[in-house]
């Protein structure tokens, strides 16, 4: 948006003239802030795969997601989990609420067959101080239970048809 100014023009009329300039020629390379940026990202994922390495501060409940859904689209079959038919899942919580079990990112690793998590080195730990996420890393070694929604918010809008 930029304002025009003009002869007659009192201003306060506002118009698009286009995208925003830049100082880059068309057909030019990329940014070098992207490149460093994505040669960074394909150095890390290099060493771990060299390095047989998990990434260790993965979310586990997508990972956990991710990993179940590898050998659907491999072998066509879905992993057996849960409890068997006919019996009602007992729930973790004193107050009886129904509560989903996150297995601890070792453990998850664990099962699906990938190397043991390791401790950070010195300098992870210090970053990981530095910008306040010792809480957070030291939450992913733990296991986790958390309360199931209940799905209310599907039953208030009306089907569409």
């Amino acid at each position: 948006m930029s304002l025009k100014l003009g002869p007659g023009s009192s201003g306060l009329a506002c118009g698009f003239d286009g995208p925003p300039k830049t100082d880059r020629p068309a057909g030019s390379p990329p940014h070098p802030i992207v490149v460093a940026t994505a040669r960074k990202l394909a150095t890390i994922g290099w060493h771990m795969l060299q390095n047989n390495q998990p990434y260790w501060y993965a979310l586990p409940r997508p990972t956990e997601t991710k990993l179940a859904r590898l050998p659907v689209g491999a072998t066509g079959q879905r992993r057996k989990s849960g409890c068997p038919k006919g019996y009602k899942a007992a729930s973790n919580s004193p107050d009886g609420r129904r509560t989903r079990t996150l297995k601890a990112l070792s453990q998850l690793y664990q099962a699906e067959g990938l190397p043991p998590m390791q401790a950070p080195k010195p300098g992870e730990q210090r970053a990981m101080a530095a910008m306040g996420l010792a809480e957070f890393v030291s939450a992913l070694g733990k296991q986790q239970v958390i309360q199931r929604t209940t799905n209310s918010h599907k039953k208030q809008r009306p089907r569409c048809l």
